[in-house]
């Protein structure tokens, strides 16, 4: 496993799903067996597992139930296995399918990972929340056909001469942390709770009597859209003085404009772009992939420059990146296209 180059692996993964050709495939999926062998076995093959891996009619420890039968279980090395319940194409994933893979789930030994897929989208699950039980949302999904770099970088982890089982749920128990924590602070930023409001009135240097209802007032978007400004300005600087790189003003006020711009269009998520600060430039990204460059910003105290593609515009003020709107668009949905 230690010997694999885990970016020629992904290289190797990207290109191989880039491939994949799912529609031609889909054609020939009208019913369960034909999605597993058209569509699933092959998804599988992609990840390095050899169809001896991948055990059909998988009965787990059922006790006297032994005509419920998983659909595949896969056998990582003597002990461990992922289970697999497979629907047909046509069929969407709901709780009623993760709960009949939760019974399976259960009752399985030595399984910590399961997979609930209709050929197209792979929801993987774990029990971070209580042991041996199916956590109710999956940590991770993959759908074949919208996929980013980073989706291939996490279902890299499940590649038969890299996986490991350990690492994998060290790294579900962060991702439904992480999605707890935001849940939790969400709802106080909708409704704050006065324990919440108690806590940040005590820790401000403006001493005055505590008003729950006027702090409620006073807590709208219009705030939290500041202070997640000057969070983020706070991290770049930091960030970036340690690497000898310092992100101005200008650079993040010409992103934020341009992020604004980008994202008013249906077609461009927002989570899909982002910027990285190198020497000399300013590069606005799609997947935090440099080679998904949207544009590229040059300011220096003389002078502004955007790149857009092969073009080249002079910028008098920050306002005249208003003008350059649709071509940023048309840009960006080439690249998440």
């Amino acid at each position: 496993m230690s010997l694999i180059n885990k970016k020629q692996a992904f290289n190797h993964l990207k290109k191989s799903l880039d491939n994949f050709n799912f529609i031609q495939k889909a054609e020939n999926c009208s019913n369960e067996a034909q999605t597993k062998k058209f569509l699933i076995d092959p998804f599988f093959m992609l990840l390095n597992y050899a169809h001896e891996d991948l055990i059909p009619e998988y009965e787990a420890d059922f006790g006297d139930r032994v005509s419920n039968k998983v659909d595949y279980a896969i056998k990582l090395g003597r002990k461990d296995i992922i289970i697999v319940e497979c629907k047909k194409l046509t069929s969407k994933l709901t709780d009623k399918e993760a709960g009949q893979l939760s019974g399976y789930f259960q009752n399985a030994k030595n399984s910590r990972i399961a997979i609930l897929t209709n050929g197209r989208e792979y929801r993987f699950y774990s029990d971070v929340a209580l042991v041996n039980t199916m956590d109710s949302k999956p940590f991770f999904v993959f759908d074949i056909e919208n996929y980013t770099d980073n989706d291939i970088e996490d279902l890299l982890d499940f590649d038969a001469r890299i996986i490991n089982i350990n690492e994998i749920i060290v790294k579900a128990q962060e991702s439904v942390f992480i999605e707890d924590f935001e849940l939790t602070f969400l709802k106080e930023m909708i409704s704050p709770s006065g324990d919440f409001l108690k806590l940040l009135h005590k820790k401000m240097t403006f001493k005055s009597k505590f008003n729950e209802e006027r702090m409620k007032e006073l807590m709208n978007s219009s705030l939290f859209k500041s202070i997640t400004e000057k969070i983020i300005v706070h991290e770049t600087k930091t960030n970036s003085k340690s690497a000898g790189v310092i992100t101005t003003d200008d650079e993040l006020q010409a992103y934020h404009t341009i992020r604004t711009l980008l994202i008013q269009n249906k077609k461009i998520p927002n989570s899909r772009i982002g910027y990285r600060d190198q020497k000399g430039t300013f590069n606005i990204l799609v997947d935090d992939n440099q080679k998904k460059t949207i544009c590229q910003l040059k300011f220096t105290d003389s002078n502004k420059k955007v790149y857009i593609g092969n073009n080249e515009y002079p910028l008098a003020h920050l306002d005249e990146l208003l003008n350059f709107k649709n071509e940023l668009i048309e840009r960006t949905i080439s690249l998440i296209d």
